[in-house]
């Protein structure tokens, strides 16, 4: 992000682990996963695409999943994952920079949760928005990752709870084999969405049942083509 742009941004990456690669804007040829007609005549799949920002690890992940236990090398020595932090490097880094309050209470980089085989992963940024918007973040957007894990999804009033460790939750498929989640390949997809958009009163549902609205409708605008529709119907209705 370039300064001069960062009065009038909606969403803001803070960069604390400084090794980690940077937000990449998703891609509306998803990186050239796309096939060629989805990219030249679908719009909305080019749109959804595009739709915010990929997010990748902060270091290269190997993860053992045995159906109870989740593993981790460290080194080259497979170990039960609880919840560890990136390095004694960063936790260096970041007891020399934080506020008093928060010296040792680094975020943790991966963390066994309560669930089997579902494992946290923090991306290395903090993130935050501006007010009345909040983080969307899920899988990324017609870029399909692998059948050894997914993405959970989740919104984050980033507003108010900003800036937020920018994490996801992932959910081990594969047992008893190597899962590599490389640093070089985006892990999830980060959007901005408007407070309104998920609030009860915009998702309240109106279900129409037939045709008769969209005669009415029809009607009213006289709509080209779709003309004869009105017409057959008025002429249905005077003839009954």
């Amino acid at each position: 992000m370039r300064p001069d742009d960062s009065k009038d941004a909606v969403i803001t990456f803070h960069r604390i682990f400084t090794a980690a690669p940077p937000p990449l804007r998703g891609d509306r040829a998803a990186l050239g996963t796309l096939p060629a007609a989805a990219f030249q005549y679908c719009e909305p799949v080019r749109t959804a695409s595009s739709y915010g920002w990929y997010i990748f690890p902060p270091i290269d992940i190997r993860l053992r999943w045995n159906g109870v236990d989740v593993m981790y090398v460290d080194g080259d020595e497979w170990q039960p994952l609880d919840c560890i932090g990136l390095n004694d490097e960063f936790a260096e880094y970041w007891d020399q920079h934080a506020p008093e309050e928060l010296k040792g209470c680094w975020p943790p980089f991966m963390t066994a949760t309560f669930a089997p085989g579902v494992v946290q992963i923090w991306s290395g940024f903090l993130v935050s928005t501006a007010e009345n918007w909040s983080t969307m973040i899920g899988p990324t957007s017609n870029l399909w990752q692998t059948l050894e894990f997914v993405c959970y999804e989740g919104v984050i009033e980033t507003d108010s709870f900003g800036p937020c460790p920018l994490f996801t939750n992932i959910r081990l498929l594969a047992t008893d084999r190597e899962i590599l989640i490389p640093k070089t390949k985006p892990l999830f997809q980060v959007r901005p969405v408007y407070k309104k958009a998920y609030a009860e009163t915009t998702l309240r549902l109106h279900e129409q049942v037939g045709l008769e609205a969209r005669t009415e409708k029809l009607r009213r605008h006289d709509t080209g083509r779709l003309g004869w529709l009105c017409e057959d119907d008025s002429k249905n209705r005077h003839a009954s």
